[in-house]
């Protein structure tokens, strides 16, 4: 992948010229203020009970977040992890392939032990499938940084760790090893067809020193049609371009998921989740006050 590194810093407006808008379902959107989760909104299949409340200590915005915890002692034994999180509703799907953007506030407070595996992801958003996420937000080893699955290759984009001129010249490098906090290194081939390019901001903001409000820009693709945009506290971070998902799903459709979901270990963390939008133009994500 070295040679599809973009070097130097792109201008926002160069990388989105000349994408279509599809038409995605209604913009959707969440603040968080009622008494309880919206199940018109989302699922909590995944949500363990006493692992979620309102939260009006910390907030974004308005009089609440959503807070969600993980303890160590938390185990899912369907995948022997720990799995506090809520997804997308069935009905509020969309379509995999389908272009889409999404904006939310996120906080994380406390964190877990080190293990001989720290996959933790925080954030995704994954096909019909029993494989990874397409797109991760991860917290392995306690930083935070954004990955996305090409085929049966992982490709790291962002992380809130380093500075940005030793972030690109290891990744156009392909110096992995640089990138210690990362778990499943294996996954990290170099066997895929993603380009990447940054802007002048490439290094994530840290999630525990304050919040941090994400806007991405997706399409999922499986014929280097896919792309991805991210934006981190108003600034453009990254575009990775190329083949984007996981070839072998069993359904049309696609969801995204915000909380822990991470290999067992010790320790307690929480999430606090803010300001969720969801719509087919940037419009509809942005941050108004």
């Amino acid at each position: 992948m070295s040679e599809k590194i973009v070097t130097g810093f792109i201008a926002v407006a160069a990388l989105l010229t000349g994408l279509q808008v599809s038409h995605a379902k209604p913009a959707i959107s969440d603040g968080f203020e009622a008494k309880s989760i919206d199940t018109s909104i989302w699922s909590l299949r995944n949500m363990p009970n006493r692992r979620h409340w309102m939260d009006k200590s910390h907030k974004r915005s308005g009089n609440k977040s959503l807070a969600i915890r993980v303890k160590g002692y938390d185990i899912d034994k369907r995948c022997n992890c720990q799995v506090s999180e809520i997804r997308e509703a069935s009905k509020t799907r969309i379509k995999f392939g389908e272009e889409v953007w999404y904006s939310f506030s996120f906080l994380v407070k406390g964190r877990g032990g080190i293990t001989s595996d720290t996959r933790w992801q925080i954030a995704s958003w994954k096909q019909e499938t029993d494989g990874s996420p397409y797109l991760a937000q991860r917290f392995d080893n306690g930083v935070f940084h954004i990955t996305l699955e090409s085929g049966k290759s992982r490709v790291l984009i962002a992380t809130a760790a380093g500075k940005p001129e030793g972030f690109i010249s290891a990744m156009s490098k392909g110096l992995m090893s640089q990138f210690g906090f990362l778990s499943q290194k294996d996954k990290y081939d170099g066997d895929d067809d993603i380009t990447l390019a940054y802007g002048e901001h490439p290094i994530l903001p840290n999630p525990q020193k304050g919040w941090v409000d994400m806007m991405y820009h997706i399409k999922g693709g499986l014929n280097d049609d896919g792309f991805i945009e991210i934006f981190a506290n108003g600034n453009f971070v990254a575009r990775a371009t190329g083949t984007i998902g996981i070839k072998d799903f069993s359904g049309p459709t696609q969801y995204f998921r915000f909380g822990h979901n991470r290999a067992a270990m010790p320790g307690t963390a929480t999430l606090y989740f803010d300001n969720f939008k969801r719509g087919s133009k940037r419009i509809d994500v942005e941050k108004r006050d």
